[in-house]
């Protein structure tokens, strides 16, 4: 006998055994890609960490760099600034800053101190102008006079301390351009030059008093002390440039010698002092005589000359015989009476010198003497 067992057939299933082993290979293998997903996920959220973490530990390291920077940094300005004031106060210098488009104003403690002030003490908004006013300076005024340099450029003022001290001070400055060519800030040196200032002026005055000095001595050495008219040296000189000129110009030139008669009586009858008087008083007479372009000189004991520059004959003839008329009208000094001269004057010719023309005149003044004096002769 046999048993027939039914067979379906279902083409979506599988056999029994079969979907049992399929169904337990599909679970495993489910656990184990989901398992994969878990790890990655763990690293990836492991490995954001460690670079957050590495990104806080940069930025910490950073920060702790940065803020040994601005420490280093800040105490390297610590020290400059110190250096500054150091130096500031050494060389007795200051610094001063302007900012044209604020209008405002940056005083060193140097500065301070060549004004007077306290370095410690606060400058609050119009103190430095104050200061500025009160010694009558107008520095922003300068600086923008030289508001065009590029190159740096001195002032000088005088300047009268709160502390009480006067003092000169010399500012360097030097106008700073953006790239607009506009200023954006001008800052100067400024220095105590007090004592530069003063050996200037000593230099000055006393280069004044040499020449001063240098000029009396000329004076002195070109000058009759007695009558105070040019000496024999001066005489001389004048005469050799006056010949060479009136060669170059063509232009006449006429020499008066002149002698006061029997002056020896004088200084016999009333005495030397007397005779003095006498001699200043003709000095006198014949310098009012004289116009601005002559020279009168005394070049003996009682003898004198008069050089007259572009006077013809006929002019040298009246001036001569006017001198000697006012001489003869005015010259008595207390108990002396009037005086009388002798007079002698020739005029420039061709090929003379100050000796030739010396000694013509020389001569026509003994003509005038042999003549029975108080006359006027002209040289042949």
């Amino acid at each position: 006998m046999s048993i027939t067992i039914p067979f379906v057939y279902s083409a979506n299933a599988a056999p029994a055994p079969i979907a049992a082993v399929a169904a337990d290979r599909g679970s495993a293998l489910g656990a184990a890609v989901g398992s994969d997903i878990l790890v990655v996920a763990c690293i990836a959220l492991g490995l954001l960490a460690l670079s957050a973490f590495a990104n806080v530990w940069i930025a910490r390291r950073e920060s702790r760099n940065a803020a040994r920077l601005a420490r280093s940094r800040a105490a390297g300005m610590h020290d400059l600034l110190r250096t500054m004031r150091m130096a500031e106060s050494i060389a007795g210098i200051g610094v001063w800053q302007y900012d044209p488009r604020s209008g405002t104003q940056q005083w060193s403690d140097g500065l301070k101190r060549l004004f007077g002030i306290d370095p410690q003490e606060e400058f609050v908004e119009g103190d430095a102008e104050t200061l500025l006013f009160a010694n009558d300076i107008d520095l922003i005024g300068k600086v923008r006079e030289h508001g065009t340099e590029t190159d740096p450029y001195a002032l000088q003022f005088d300047i009268y301390g709160f502390d009480g001290i006067a003092r000169s001070i010399s500012v360097h400055a030097c106008n700073l351009m953006n790239a607009q060519s506009e200023i954006h800030r001008v800052v100067a040196v400024v220095r105590d030059a007090t004592e530069q200032v003063e050996r200037e002026r000593e230099l000055k005055s006393s280069r004044e008093e040499a020449i001063h000095e240098a000029k009396e001595a000329r004076i002195l050495a070109e000058t009759d002390s007695l009558t105070g008219l040019a000496n024999r040296r001066r005489v001389m000189a004048e005469l050799d440039r006056m010949v060479i000129d009136a060669r170059v110009t063509s232009m006449p030139l006429v020499l008066v010698m002149f002698d006061i008669d029997r002056f020896k009586r004088v200084n016999d009858t009333y005495g030397h002092p007397a005779g003095d008087e006498v001699l200043q008083q003709v000095a006198r007479i014949a310098a009012s005589q004289a116009r601005d372009d002559d020279l009168i000189g005394r070049v003996g004991g009682e003898e004198f000359v008069w050089i007259i520059p572009g006077a013809s004959d006929n002019m040298a003839q009246v001036m001569s015989e006017r001198l000697r008329q006012a001489i003869a009208n005015s010259s008595g000094v207390g108990a002396v009476p009037n005086v009388t001269i002798s007079v002698g004057y020739t005029c420039i010719q061709a090929g003379d010198t100050a000796l030739s023309l010396f000694a013509r005149a020389d001569t026509a003044l003994y003509d005038a003497k042999d003549s029975g004096r108080n006359q006027v002769r002209m040289a042949a």
